[in-house]
């Protein structure tokens, strides 16, 4: 028995004078159909059996942005998403009861089962991605099961990450705001840097500020050796550049302390806080943990479907983009010149 895929279709007359043969585009009817996406976005009828990109699409980037964008694509991801809100409200409940009822062989096959009939019907995902997605997820917990049956809710299940965004947002909003002044600061000095303007990276090295410094005491040096009047505003220049950056060093060095002080107060609050997490709470984080698992493995399948549908029309604009009659003309006008 012969598996190879079917050989592609090379329409010759679209290779020769150009167009998207209708036929290879009816062929992926089943793939636009997943999305609810019209082709009609992208195409435009050429003639009785031929289609063009519209005009707009110049770019092989104005298909992907256009995809993306499409209003029926984000609702068709939407619709799986809520669907798996509904199918977590059912699980999330069987988790919590783990601690009793100790069957983790049951509560798997019963959990893939419903996700299959949940995602199924929506007509994205066949039941091997959809498994896989499931998979995907046990695997990464799977031990997280095993110790709430053995240990409850443990607080060591909990990720440092997630008790700083649940109890600590304004510290986290803190540190986030010292972060961009840093990194404003940062791009002053590179301006400054770049006021630099005769720099071989190759004999002097990266342009940084340590060799950039270097440069100039050096620069200044002989600079003052020369003592013209040329030399002496030459000089001037640079001890100005000089002090600039070491001023912003400066800058950089008290808020780089400060960031670090920050950093280092959030991370005892949050071993204090770990110490003092009711079971509630444990169990109201780790179940969150749980959810975005499952929720970034949907969305990874999710992706890749509409990934597949944007190739296919990437693919066509490769394929049929420059026809023959095209590539002749340009040839002559090359030679007329």
């Amino acid at each position: 028995m012969d598996n190879s895929p079917d050989p592609e279709i090379e329409d010759c007359r679209a290779h020769i004078l150009g167009g998207i043969p209708k036929r290879e585009v009816e062929l992926y009817q089943h793939y636009f159909q997943k999305f609810r996406f019209s082709p009609d976005i992208l195409l435009e009828e050429k003639n009785e059996n031929y289609l063009d990109f519209k005009e707009e699409i110049k770019e092989k980037n104005t298909i992907k942005d256009l995809i993306e964008t499409n209003e029926n694509i984000h609702q068709v991801i939407s619709n799986h998403l809520n669907k798996l809100k509904e199918w977590w409200s059912e699980i999330s409940q069987e988790i919590e009861n783990l601690p009793e009822d100790h069957n983790l062989w049951n509560f798997k096959n019963r959990s893939l089962q419903k996700l299959k009939g949940i995602l199924l019907p929506l007509g994205v995902l066949d039941e091997f991605k959809i498994a896989g997605a499931f998979v995907n997820w046990w695997e990464d917990l799977k031990y997280d099961f095993k110790s709430i049956i053995s240990a409850g809710w443990n607080e060591n299940l909990i990720e440092d990450e997630m008790i700083k965004e649940k109890f600590f947002q304004s510290d986290l909003e803190e540190i986030e705001k010292i972060e961009n002044e840093f990194a404003s600061i940062e791009g002053e000095l590179n301006e400054i840097l770049d006021e630099v303007e005769e720099w071989d990276e190759e004999d002097q090295g990266e342009k940084k500020a340590s060799n950039v410094k270097k440069y100039l005491k050096e620069t200044i040096k002989d600079l003052k050796e020369e003592n013209n009047e040329s030399a002496l505003k030459e000089l001037k220049k640079f001890e100005d550049l000089l002090s600039r950056i070491d001023q912003k060093e400066k800058e950089l060095d008290k808020i780089k302390k400060a960031l670090k002080n920050k950093q280092d107060e959030l991370e005892k609050k949050v071993l204090i806080k770990r110490t003092q997490l009711t079971e509630s709470e444990a169990k109201d984080l780790i179940l969150t943990r749980f959810y975005e698992v499952i929720n970034g493995q949907l969305n990874k399948y999710l992706n890749n479907e509409k990934k597949t549908l944007i190739k296919i029309f990437e693919n066509l604009r490769d394929k049929y983009k420059t026809s023959l009659g095209t590539i002749r003309q340009k040839r002559d006008e090359e030679i007329r010149k």
